[in-house]
């Protein structure tokens, strides 16, 4: 997991976030919730979960810190592996799951289109 968060502070700081940590965010329940790896920019949180594997049990806890903390939340699959049904629930729930090896590249995307401007554009890049 230390590779995966390392990777993550490092292309969230090439697109100027704040990373913040401890990675913990009050939700409007109250709550404070940890993630594995959290940023900001502006007025928009970035949350990112890492899990051995994603199954739809990872995808609901996930989506349970989402829904309360409104942050924009997608997870990383330190195993490489999901399955398909996990895959459709995060879609469903407007989250991505990734595999170790596709963290640069969905940073690397994120980058190019940043330049939009809006927090409504910058929200869309990491969601489904």
């Amino acid at each position: 997991m230390y590779a995966e968060k390392l990777t993550l502070e490092v292309e969230a700081a090439k697109l100027g976030w704040k990373v913040v940590k401890p990675p913990r965010v009050r939700g409007t329940s109250g709550v404070e919730h940890s993630f594995t790896f959290l940023a900001t920019s502006g007025n928009l949180s970035y949350a990112f979960d890492v899990y051995d594997q994603v199954t739809e049990i990872e995808v609901l806890k996930s989506y349970a810190r989402k829904f309360d903390t409104g942050s924009i939340v997608n997870l990383v699959s330190e195993g490489g592996s999901s399955s398909s049904e996990a895959q459709s629930l995060a879609k469903e729930y407007g989250m991505k799951i990734l595999r170790p090896e596709e963290i640069r590249p969905f940073f690397r995307s994120a980058l190019v289109e940043s330049n939009a401007g809006d927090s409504e554009a910058k929200r869309s890049l990491f969601s489904v």
